[in-house]
């Protein structure tokens, strides 16, 4: 009895000996006892990308931070204006003139099974000629819609450059250098701004390039933006046509 009450407690102090007792306040966490509680990972470091981007963001707008204009085969400069499309309006006429060349591709089809059963050379003609205007209204309307998707503007004023969004994909912009500008002029239309550009590397026979600002749902904004374009065009020494 003696040498079984003696191994007892002998197996009791080992346990005691061997177990760690949690500090209070500090909770176990489950699968990870004793060891350091790991924080942060993948998510702590997504959030410090987010707020890195936000200081950015907001020392951007205090001291007028540059963003370069980085686009795949054009010259790489500063941005310092950018003028955006309306995008609603993007958006609206492209359908409706996506309508409409839906309506010239029936006409078109209707025209020629009429034409089919008559003989009428009449109709035949009507149809080339539908079929002609069906091409050129998806022309625009696919200009409208990929400038939409492609979240492309009309200008950029650089540091160096001015790039020029007439088509939809960026890597086509026309890009000028303002040494090669002349004269410039802004005209307002209505909810437009008429932006005129002179100079040497101008090939339209009416001697200047234009850009329309065209902004329907945006023509609180034009009266300040036609004041930028003009101060960035002073900024940089083109003159404005009188």
């Amino acid at each position: 009895m003696a040498k079984k009450k003696q191994k007892r407690q002998t197996t009791a102090a080992g346990a005691k000996e061997g177990s760690t007792e949690t500090p209070k306040g500090q909770p176990v966490v489950a699968g990870n006892e004793g060891g350091p509680k790991k924080v942060g990972g993948p998510s702590g470091e997504l959030s410090a990308d987010k707020a890195r981007r936000a200081s950015d963001a907001v020392l951007g707008d205090i001291i007028g931070m540059a963003k370069p204009i980085a686009i795949p085969d054009l010259p790489e400069d500063e941005l310092e204006l950018s003028v955006e499309e309306d995008r609603k309006r993007l958006l609206l006429q492209g359908l409706l003139l996506l309508l409409a060349v839906l309506a010239l591709l029936f006409l078109t089809f209707w025209f020629g099974l009429v034409a089919n059963a008559t003989g009428n050379v009449w109709l035949l003609i009507a149809l080339i000629l539908s079929l002609t205007a069906a091409w050129f209204v998806s022309k625009r309307m696919g200009r409208f819609l990929g400038k939409f998707f492609m979240k492309t503007g009309v200008i950029d004023f650089g540091r160096t450059y001015a790039y020029i969004y007439e088509k939809p994909d960026p890597k086509e912009a026309t890009v000028v250098p303002y040494k090669d500008i002349k004269f410039y002029k802004t005209a307002r239309q209505g909810n437009s701004i008429r932006l005129l550009l002179w100079g040497g590397w101008v090939k339209h026979p009416s001697g200047y390039f234009y850009v329309g600002i065209t902004r329907p749902f945006m023509a609180y904004t034009l009266d300040d933006l036609e004041s930028q374009i003009c101060e960035t065009m002073a900024r940089h020494r083109v003159k404005e046509k009188k």
